[in-house]
């Protein structure tokens, strides 16, 4: 089982190289978007560096296509113990120098280094792979990256799916009274398409993943997911599925909601096509409501004429049915969209999710096992430790327990 550190790694470093791994590129293409990527300064996990080279992103790439996520995971290093090239303090002074004066030459950086007393003997070629390896060129630093905002649109169905939640009205409670819901939805950018909309009475991490399992259930896997900043959109569970299954997760940078801008089009035609048709004194239940929202989009939103199109959403995402990338038919999706947890296993085999105690087998006691669940149907737990699955675990019944012969 992957601890924490080894697994935070190999999502950073496919989140990287997904723009990389989930088409097929030329090798052209795919070296400027490798360079692409390497011109942008990372928080990368469990390093000081700021930027991963060319090579490294290729390495990855052809690592992942051969053996999938687990081959990004981080190995220990086989010149641990030794001194490596160029010690931690002399390459932060010479990133410090060449940020200073990005036009700043090799040969000025190695005299600069001797005047200031550093005693580590360094080659211009080690010098240079160094600065390469670091994004620290004099092409990489003055390179513009400020990029004003456009208007745009995918080419291709499922190519980018945008995904946002809308604040919905109040329905009916089960065992009285009222409580708010919240429309989860995705739209895939090109067609305007509806993959899957839904309103659920929480607005957490439980609830997307959910819409998300059902979206790609009925119209395929997109190549980009879009979204907001928010938490949840950035929850470990997510970049696993995603890494999982080879969708690019993209957030909006902050304060830049125009890149959402289509999907809130949808949410104001909710408001005012869908909800605004609700009778008001009429509390309905949530599932009359979705199903209300449901037969909207298969007979309105999906079969009228969208202006920015000149077709109707659903002909327009029909036009790329033959591109769309579909999962294996023998694929288990709410395995897939399983979340994953630690949890150790008490001395009575016991341990707690979500404010229960399930039993596991005994011979775990004490053991720290990795659970697996539906985060919305609790009643299939599956138990891993050490990466090998060991059966499921039952909620405690002390009742039960109280009968058995020990």
């Amino acid at each position: 089982m992957p601890d924490d550190k080894t697994e935070k790694t190999a999502l950073f470093r496919y989140g990287l190289i997904a723009p990389l791994v989930l088409e097929t590129l030329p090798r052209g293409e795919l070296t400027r978007r490798a360079q692409e990527v390497a011109s942008r300064l990372y928080d990368i996990p469990n390093s000081t560096r700021r930027q991963v080279s060319v090579d490294t992103l290729l390495e990855w790439t052809l690592r992942y296509r051969r053996n999938g996520l687990t081959a990004l995971m981080p190995k220990p290093r086989e010149d641990r113990g030794r001194m490596r090239a160029i010690p931690d303090a002399t390459a932060a002074l010479i990133e410090r120098l060449k940020r200073e004066s990005p036009h700043r030459t090799g040969t000025a950086l190695l005299n600069h280094l001797a005047l200031a007393g550093d005693q580590a003997e360094i080659s211009p070629s080690t010098l240079y792979r160094f600065l390469r390896a670091r994004g620290l060129t004099e092409r990489q630093l003055v390179l513009d990256k400020a990029t004003a905002h456009k208007k745009y649109e995918a080419e291709f169905a499922n190519q980018i799916w945008q995904s946002d939640m809308l604040f919905g009205p109040w329905v009916e409670r089960a065992g009285g009274g009222k409580m708010q819901v919240f429309l989860q939805a995705a739209l895939d950018d090109a067609s305007r398409l509806i993959p899957h909309a839904q309103f659920y009475p929480n607005q957490g991490l439980d609830s997307f993943l959910d819409c998300l399992r059902q979206a790609i259930a009925a119209r395929g896997l997109p190549t980009r997911l879009y979204m907001d900043n928010a938490k949840i959109y950035r929850s470990p569970q997510l970049s696993r599925i995603a890494a999982s299954i080879g969708i690019l997760i993209v957030h909006t940078p902050p304060y830049q909601p125009e890149g959402r801008g289509k999907i809130e089009r949808f949410f104001r035609s909710v408001r005012e096509q869908f909800l605004s048709n609700l009778d008001p004194k009429a509390l309905l239940s949530l599932d009359q409501l979705n199903e209300r929202l449901w037969h909207w989009l298969d007979t309105v939103y999906h079969r009228r004429e969208h202006s920015a199109l000149q077709t109707t959403p659903l002909l327009r995402w029909q036009r790329d049915i033959a591109q769309v990338r579909q999962l294996p038919p023998a694929t288990d999706m709410r395995r897939l969209f399983f979340h994953r947890v630690d949890r150790l296993v008490r001395r009575d085999s016991t341990f707690l999710l979500r404010h229960r105690f399930f039993e596991a087998p005994p011979y775990l006691a004490g053991k720290k096992i990795e659970v697996r669940f539906d985060p919305l149907d609790l009643a299939q737990l599956e138990i891993y430790c050490a990466g090998k699955p060991e059966g499921a675990a039952r909620p405690v019944d002390a009742v039960v327990n109280g009968r058995t012969y020990r």
